[in-house]
């Protein structure tokens, strides 16, 4: 355990942030109330991601197929590879919804990558990956050529890489997946790992048992505590704020009368129970810090909400 903190204004404004993004959630998914969900302007035109990441788009479609009967190796070379594009149409369309490590065709799919990249981005604009060429003799500067030779090559050693993942510990996963898929850093790494989790016969942990901050929640954080900190400081405050919910929640219900337990995701099987696992604390630093940023009248990227799309 970690010595308390009090509960400042920002950080206030952080539980609150998350109490009203997951009731939007409530309201629309739950409650199947119609638009508005919100009185808070910037909620209703720019897009979040929800505070639960196994509720975002982008998770349900890996999480879906992860529900099927394949085998843990199966199951991890294709959230591999998804993470990769991190795009639902990718996985639905190039992919065709599942890949086999054992029949996989670099040729077949390289044209069929080659024809949609001709018609639109078949990346997620969500996050980064690196441009680094895992062939660089062969159509270096094409990153999904690049990608492609690296499940080609991942394939035959994804058992062993199955093997260490399931008998080191949870914190030596990210290092572990970095270490052995070309191109992975420890963002992209720790965002493998956590569908690892969801999948229940991968890794024998869960999302609480290890904490990869990325730069977004970083951010984040030097905002809620007002100073510039480093890695190691920036995981404890991470920690932190995760182990003080019950406390930030009873006093928001007691300042605002928002009731967290009355929007928070009913799933039993969920890692978090009551309150927020740790990376979903993590994943809400990063939104916040957009919220942020939008509320102080800082410019941003706008990402507008149309009643129509999912949020």
């Amino acid at each position: 355990m970690f010595p308390e903190i009090l509960i400042n204004q920002n950080i206030q404004a952080f539980f609150e942030f998350i109490y009203d993004r997951q009731s939007v959630w409530h309201k629309r998914t739950f409650l199947k109330e119609p638009a508005p969900w919100t009185d808070d302007k910037i909620l209703q035109d720019f897009r979040f991601c929800n505070v639960y990441r196994e509720l975002d788009g982008g998770t349900l479609a890996i999480t879906k197929y992860l529900r099927q009967p394949l085998t843990p190796q199966q199951k991890l070379f294709n959230i591999i590879a998804y993470r990769f594009f991190n795009r639902r149409d990718t996985i639905e369309n190039l992919f065709g919804g599942l890949l086999d490590p054992d029949k996989f065709d670099f040729k077949f799919l390289e044209r069929r990558f080659d024809a949609q990249k001709a018609e639109g981005n078949i990346f997620s604009n969500a996050y980064l990956i690196t441009a680094h060429a895992c062939h660089p003799s062969y159509r270096p500067h094409d990153k999904h050529v690049q990608i492609l030779f690296m499940l080609d090559e991942l394939r035959p050693k994804i058992d062993s890489l199955l093997e260490k993942l399931r008998s080191l510990p949870a914190g030596c996963g990210i290092e572990i997946l970095s270490r052995n898929i070309p191109m992975a850093g420890p963002f992209l790494a720790g965002q493998i790992l956590l569908d690892c989790t969801y999948a229940g016969d991968i890794v024998p942990y869960t999302a609480n048992d290890f904490l990869v901050v990325g730069p977004g929640a970083h951010w984040g954080l030097n905002i809620i505590f007002n100073q510039k900190l480093n890695k190691k400081e920036a995981e404890k405050k991470c920690r932190q704020l995760w182990q003080m919910q019950p406390q930030a929640f009873d006093e928001l219900k007691a300042r605002t009368g928002k009731d967290w337990q009355a929007v928070r995701w009913q799933n039993p099987a969920y890692c978090g129970g009551k309150h927020l696992c740790l990376h979903d604390i993590q994943n809400s630093l990063c939104e916040f810090r957009k919220y942020y940023r939008l509320k102080n009248g800082e410019k941003a990227k706008k990402r507008y909400y149309h009643p129509a799309k999912e949020q």
